[in-house]
């Protein structure tokens, strides 16, 4: 029987709007629920290590048999045996840990680690946890030994040549992805296919594609024991949800409140249906979606696995129940609330090296609004509206919200993100269509597709269901341009690191400069790709994502996993991390070496060696010199080179399992700990000090000539070199946008940016006086929220460095 939702939730509802109140004082019923819900995600996370645990147990069991099956049998082990709840007020279940805002442990990435910070965990200055309990801690000690040499850090490091593993903390500032504890995330999992189909239905598909096998065929064999791999996933997944509906069945016998006793029991019916089934409402699908994001993540822990673009494959499902009278759009708005909520429960425990790359205890959960139709129409609906209106009052850091934007965009939905992007401090990232379907197009999607694409992970466009992209290392351009400048040889390190490309001192053009430094990325480029195809490689064979892949096109008929080529698009990319470092530092010495004659390379490089101390004309020379974010095209064009050629570079290395090879500029958090192994540089940076955040933002506090000037420098780039994607972060002060007349400026400006070949843009709307007082009060800002790289995190729980580096960038005071 069909369940109606009008009838089930209704039934709780006019008790909680209340009885006999005047139509013009209904409150929304949600705004209590909400808050409280809300008020557990601001909670400090706790390290949970079922997972872990289980995952163990589970190898132990399952040694000699092949790797997906041990893969499926340990996330079938987890999903029956760890702890489930269903908290008060929920009305969206399901959780990935045993905690409120749990940390998952992933020993069979990297295990060490954890034995050796259980307990600074709750004492470092950055992705601080509560302390572990000593039960936990004898846990812990007990199963991750037998991740000893089992690892994929193990096998990673004992495939790389002894003689360049030193080279990729020195270049790339960080390990392998398996080494930062985490898997690639960055999904582009299809969830209209789990909507649509349900669980069954793509079991059937691969039952059907299994009847086709011939097991005697040894490569039809191994498709065989992948598409067994995958049903046991699938299976699992069912019996989850099952495990939800039996707890909610249970909870409302023993329930004595009608409101609830109804809502249990609807949550029962609910989870019994899907995501075994096709969801027939809105609030089935809500329920579906959430309960897909969480066996993703189980399997395999990672961040910038978003729900894509959520207003275009729900929509049919919300137009269906509003005009059937089942929901109104007020009901709708709350429970996308409730779902925004959900996705805050879950972090991921970095160790501290790596924890100042990725800080903020962010998993990245985007949603994709407005755009274009797969014809070309804009796809702007009323539930793109809902989404970013249900932000206003949830404003947590996990959920993050991307809107499209082309020329075709109303007015109003652009007027409309602006207005949340205020009353958030700017959490609301705008992205330019025209660009970004320009970046697909290249990287080989039809028309369609891209017009239909999404964003993973911080800022790579993908098209969901079709497209596996994944970021790579991040290259510390300004180090190898360091290189160039000592010929090979790093000043913090003190050793020979990059190719000898010369005595810089005997640089006698610009060009000579340039040639030394094309050299390093020449030389240096290839070896960070090569360490990301073996962890690719790595993964592909010890950890696959088979319940993951059933949400791709293709990997079924392939019986291929989706980190081995099974999608039928698949990129791989290198993050350029200070690229304006390295276009200010090369302007600055062609401007004052070789044209304007004021300084020789010897005094440069004598400058530099002493950290500009006792040089004080020599810096203020090169810092006068053009800087990028000024619409200044000395400058820019330089910048604009840098990533042309670092990009062409990158493009001549095949990726793993066919993938392409491309670039993005990114940095996340990791400007701060990539700037302290690079020494002063000609742009008047210091050693040691934070080379420039976000990929193409300029250097903090030198775009001085204002906000259009900053947003025309990056819209110059060529953003088809960068076809994983950039982002542009900028601050301006809440009294910049305080009226209408200035907010429908800022939409313009936006709107301008997006129109003239920019891509990603993002702003922090709060005041250097409130960044400062959060830092001295941080008891009373616990939900300030800042755009810290592409994604969205507490103030108060970032690292005094961190903190400093966001108050570092300049502030606009007008649009």
């Amino acid at each position: 029987m069909c369940l109606n939702l009008s009838n089930k939730f209704q039934k709780g509802l006019s008790k909680l709007r209340g009885k006999g109140r005047e139509k013009n004082k209904v409150q929304s019923i949600g705004k209590e629920r909400i808050k409280n819900l809300r008020e557990k995600m601001l909670t400090t996370p706790e390290i949970c290590v079922e997972r872990g645990y289980l995952m163990t147990e589970s190898y132990k069991e399952t040694e000699g048999q092949p790797e997906a099956i041990r893969r499926a049998k340990a996330l079938a082990k987890i999903l029956k045996e760890m702890t489930i709840g269903i908290a008060n007020d929920e009305l969206i279940v399901g959780r990935g840990s045993s905690k409120q805002r749990g940390g998952l442990l992933t020993p069979e990435l990297t295990s060490g680690w954890y034995l050796e910070e259980m307990e600074l965990l709750s004492t470092r200055n950055v992705d601080r946890f509560a302390p572990i309990p000593k039960e936990a801690q004898e846990k812990m000690q007990e199963f991750l030994p037998y991740w000893k040499g089992k690892s994929l850090i193990d096998k990673w490091t004992a495939r790389i040549p002894e003689n360049l593993l030193k080279l990729n903390n020195v270049v790339q500032g960080g390990a392998a992805f398996c080494g930062n504890n985490q898997y690639y995330g960055h999904s582009s999992a299809d969830y209209e296919i789990i909507i649509n189909k349900g669980l069954n239905g793509i079991k059937e598909e691969v039952d059907e594609e299994i009847a086709k096998l011939n097991l005697a065929d040894v490569s039809e064999f191994e498709k065989y024991q992948y598409l067994s791999a995958v049903k046991i996933t699938l299976e699992a997944a069912a019996a989850f949800a099952e495990r939800y509906a039996k707890l909610a069945k249970d909870m409302a016998a023993k329930e004595t409140n009608a409101t609830r006793k109804a809502e249990l029991e609807l949550i029962a019916e609910t989870c019994k249906r899907v995501p075994a089934n096709p969801a027939r409402t809105f609030y089935e699908a809500l329920q579906s979606m959430w309960i897909t994001y969480l066996v993703l993540i189980i399997e395999a822990p990672g961040p910038g696995n978003g729900f894509v673009r959520a207003d275009q494959y729900l929509y049919p499902l919300y137009k269906k129940d509003v005009e059937a009278g089942t929901i109104t759009p007020d009901l709708a708005r709350e429970l996308i609330q409730l779902f925004y909520i959900k996705t805050n429960g879950l972090v991921i425990p970095y160790p501290t090296p790596m924890a100042s790359f990725f800080a903020g205890f962010t998993l990245g959960a985007n949603i994709v609004l407005g755009g274009l139709t797969a014809d070309g129409k804009d796809a702007v609906n009323e539930l793109s509206y809902l989404f970013l209106e249900a932000e206003k009052e949830v404003a947590l850091n996990s959920e993050d919200i991307i809107v499209r934007i082309h020329k075709k965009t109303p007015d109003a939905f652009v007027m409309k993100a602006c207005e949340v992007a205020k009353a958030l401090s700017g959490k609301v990232k705008f992205l330019s269509d025209e660009t970004t379907i320009q970046q697909l197009l290249k990287d080989g999607k039809p028309i369609d597709l891209a017009r239909c694409y999404g964003i993973t992970g911080c800022n790579s466009p993908t098209v969901a269901g079709h497209s596996l992209d994944i970021p790579g290392g991040m290259v510390n351009m300004p180090l190898l341009l360091e290189l160039a400048l000592n010929n090979g040889v790093s000043r913090i390190i003190g050793e020979q690191v990059g190719p000898q490309t010369g005595d810089a001192r005997n640089f006698k053009t610009y060009e000579e400069l340039w040639a030394a430094f094309q050299k390093q990325v020449e030389t240096l480029m290839p070896v960070a790709l090569m360490f990301r195809n073996v962890d690719k490689q790595l993964f592909a064979e010890f950890a696959p994502i088979p319940f993951q892949s059933s949400l791709y096109y293709d990997c079924i008929k392939n019986g291929r996993d989706a980190c081995n080529g099974g999608t039928p698009y698949s990129t791989y990319a290198v993050s350029l991390a200070g690229t304006p470092n390295v276009g200010d530092s090369l302007a600055a010495i062609k401007k004052a070496v070789f044209e304007d004659k004021k300084l020789t390379m010897a005094r440069v490089l004598d400058a530099l060696a002493k950290n500009f101390e006792g040089e004080e004309e020599v810096l203020h020379i090169l810092s006068s010199a053009p800087k990028f974010g000024n619409d200044n095209e000395y400058v820019d064009a330089i910048v604009n080179d840098v990533i042309s050629m670092a990009s062409k570079e990158v493009g001549k290395v095949k990726g793993f399992a066919g993938s392409v090879s491309n670039c993005a500029a990114g940095t996340v958090t990791a400007n701060i700990p990539l700037g302290f192994v690079v020494g002063a540089l000609p742009d008047g940076r210091k050693a040691g000090q934070p080379i420039a955040e976000g990929g193409i933002s300029p250097h903090q506090g030198r775009n001085v000539a204002g906000p259009t000037a900053t947003m025309m420098s990056v819209a110059k780039l060529d953003h088809t070199k960068i076809t994983n994607g950039s982002v542009l972060n900028m601050r301006f002060s809440p009294d910049a946008l305080k009226d209408g007349q200035k907010l429908r400026k800022f939409a313009s400006l936006i709107r301008t940016y997006c129109e003239t070949g920019g891509f990603l843009i993002q702003f922090n709307i709060v005041s250097t006086d409130t960044l400062k007082e959060a830092q001295k009060h941080p008891e009373q800002y616990k939900d300030l929220l800042v755009r810290v790289a592409t994604y969205s995190a507490y103030f108060v729980e970032l690292s005094p460095e961190l903190q400093n580096d966001i108050i570092a960038r300049m502030q606009f005071e007008e649009v």
